[in-house]
């Protein structure tokens, strides 16, 4: 269902609000998504849920492009290394990328780990020892997963280190990872998505929580400087209060070469929460 009196943003950034959907549906397990993979030319997305789902979903849209509708398709349930389905600390899936050979790479919070399916087998690749990440076991971990234009993926930890700035770490492929330079924040806001554009920047959502205000969502934009990042530039930043918790990102150019920035948030299975997918776009 597309909402038509939009929340309110912050003014004076490049990226505008084109749509907010509100996705309702019966299935069982929906709720909880925390990550976003549009498909090519957006018809469609693949999300992760915090209780261990991979679900494609179609999107129908109006005739100036805009989400009108959302309508789920499959959901198919991650398996551990022993074909079983995935539960509990297992289970919470953070982030979705799209593989250029059609896998889809996951990062996952709790039982800390990155591995790759190819559905609808959903037998884990492992792309690391078991046990590599098990400092980052818990609920303050990966959230973001971004690949590179060269293939190469990163992931980011939700939470600020030293000096509020944003801990990385690299692929270097087989079972080997290292840790990658640090993005520069200011250590307000926790890293949520990471999309490496098609304008080669690497573009992070970020959000703040207060319990008397809500939630806070912000796009900061970092440029490749040398081996690292520079500062970030502000995007968008919502009001607070203002929309629900958003956790996945994708970024793809549309039909007239705009960014389109894709939201998705995460209902956190709360009867008060909503799920909402928006669509943010460059102003011209």
């Amino acid at each position: 269902m597309g909402l038509r009196a939009p929340p309110a943003e912050e003014p004076g950034h490049p990226l505008r609000l084109a749509s907010l959907t509100e996705w309702r549906d019966g299935h069982k397990g929906f709720g909880g998504f925390s990550g976003l993979a549009m498909l090519p030319g957006g018809e469609g997305f693949l999300t992760v849920s915090d209780r261990g789902l991979l679900v494609r979903a179609a999107v129908e849209r109006d005739g100036d492009g805009h989400i009108e509708k959302i309508v789920w398709q499959e959901g198919e349930r991650f398996l551990d290394g022993y074909a079983r389905p995935v539960y509990g600390f297992e289970s919470d899936a953070e982030a979705v990328r799209l593989m250029p050979d059609g896998g889809v790479m996951v990062a996952f919070e709790g039982y800390a780990r990155v591995s790759v399916f190819h559905p609808p087998d959903m037998m884990p690749e492992a792309l690391h020892d078991w046990d590599r990440f098990r400092a980052l076991w818990g609920n303050q971990g990966m959230e973001s997963l971004a690949i590179s234009p060269d293939g190469k993926a990163m992931t980011i930890l939700e939470d600020p280190g030293h000096r509020g700035n944003y801990r990385t770490l690299r692929y270097l492929g087989g079972r080997d990872w290292k840790w990658g330079p640090w993005l520069p924040s200011d250590g307000v806001f926790r890293a949520t998505d990471a999309v490496w554009g098609p304008d080669g920047n690497l573009h992070v959502l970020e959000r703040a929580f207060s319990l008397i205000w809500g939630y806070t969502s912000r796009i900061s934009l970092y440029r490749p400087e040398g081996g690292g990042f520079s500062a970030p530039e502000v995007e968008w930043r919502s009001e607070a209060g203002a929309f629900q918790d958003f956790e996945g990102m994708d970024v793809q150019r549309d039909k007239a070469g705009r960014l389109v920035y894709t939201l998705i948030s995460d209902n956190n299975f709360l009867p008060f929460e909503t799920t909402t997918v928006a669509e943010l776009v460059q102003d011209p």
